[in-house]
């Protein structure tokens, strides 16, 4: 149980970390958040609700901070590692600030949890360590072989997480999000992922969809809300520590498949294809026997109930849509 347990949530502010954050407060857990807000710019403390928290400290702080990151892991009985430059392509465009944030920050972090003798540490991960493979469903004993600097920071990352419990004795996990989706998801500049977002977006303002390869390459689209379930989940059992898994549906979805269901809620538009840019995985799903076995659980929330959800969440944030878009 996590109540009344005092827990940091790094990049809490965000897609992944409101959600994470808004289920532990449901579960009367004491939460701070750290997060420096340059992932978006507008008020997504407040737009993505982590602001309108009354129980939630909030420090708006870079986790390149050691010595603030230091004196708040003090406070703390676990830690979830969620921030990161945490896009492929803003990754390779700035390779030394994704170094600093990805690598140096994690390692400051994982050390201070040693330190302190955290309770639990969980690091955030992602599918894309998995690298562009010749198989379509990825299983964690698989091989990995990134293709960009963010997948090789979060391979690293997961390694490094998994040596701090065999060597040092802090109860780690590390968890591989495949696709995540669903609010609040509002596209980066210059991404190349996020498919639902970037897609309901563009047809929001009736602009043609850009679809890179031919659209059937796969992906395993996983709901925001499930994703942040896994996590703290995964904070509240032991048969997680040492480990990493994969999250997901364990359903390959097509990217043309995921156009016509946003077709589905906004009026259609036309569709351009372009080849695949440089670390675009041609993708895959995920192996979820793992999951299930250390959680006890599996994603409750289905493609067609998740879009809808999305949908209803953006028809009422029209407003944060990017010019750009």
């Amino acid at each position: 149980m996590i109540k009344n347990k005092k827990i940091l949530v790094t990049g809490g502010a965000g897609t992944v970390g409101s959600n994470i954050v808004k289920k532990l407060v449901e579960r009367q857990a004491e939460v701070t958040v750290i997060d420096n807000l340059d992932a978006y710019p507008f008020d997504y403390l407040h737009e993505y609700g982590v602001g309108n928290l009354e129980k939630v400290e909030f420090v708006k702080e870079s986790i390149t901070n050691q010595e603030i990151v230091d004196e708040l892991i003090k406070k703390q009985d676990i830690v979830i590692h969620a921030a990161a430059l945490a896009d492929v392509g803003a990754c390779i465009r700035n390779p030394e600030t994704e170094f600093k944030t990805n690598v140096a920050a994690t390692q400051n972090i994982l050390e201070a949890c040693k330190k302190e003798n955290i309770e639990k540490f969980i690091f955030i991960s992602s599918a894309a360590v998995y690298g562009l493979g010749n198989r379509s469903i990825f299983k964690e004993t698989d091989p990995c072989f990134p293709v960009s600097n963010y997948a090789l920071s979060k391979y690293w990352g997961e390694q490094q997480t998994r040596l701090y419990y065999e060597l040092y004795n802090l109860p780690t996990t590390s968890i591989r999000f495949f696709s995540v989706y669903g609010s609040p998801q509002i596209p980066k500049k210059g991404s190349h992922s996020w498919a639902v977002a970037i897609f309901g977006a563009l047809a929001k303002k009736g602009k043609p969809i850009t679809v890179f390869g031919d659209g059937n390459q796969i992906r395993d689209f996983t709901h925001v809300s499930d994703i942040a379930e896994s996590v703290v989940l995964s904070t509240e059992k032991e048969s997680t520590n040492g480990k990493f898994f994969n999250v997901g549906t364990g359903k390959p979805t097509k990217i043309n498949d995921i156009v016509e269901k946003i077709f589905e809620h906004v009026k259609p538009v036309p569709i351009n294809y372009k080849p695949r840019p440089p670390g675009d995985p041609i993708g895959g799903y995920s192996d979820t026997a793992l999951m299930k076995k250390l959680l006890d659980w599996e994603p409750q929330i289905n493609l067609k109930q998740g879009i809808k959800e999305y949908f209803d969440w953006l028809n009422n944030h029209e407003h944060i849509i990017p010019e750009w878009v």
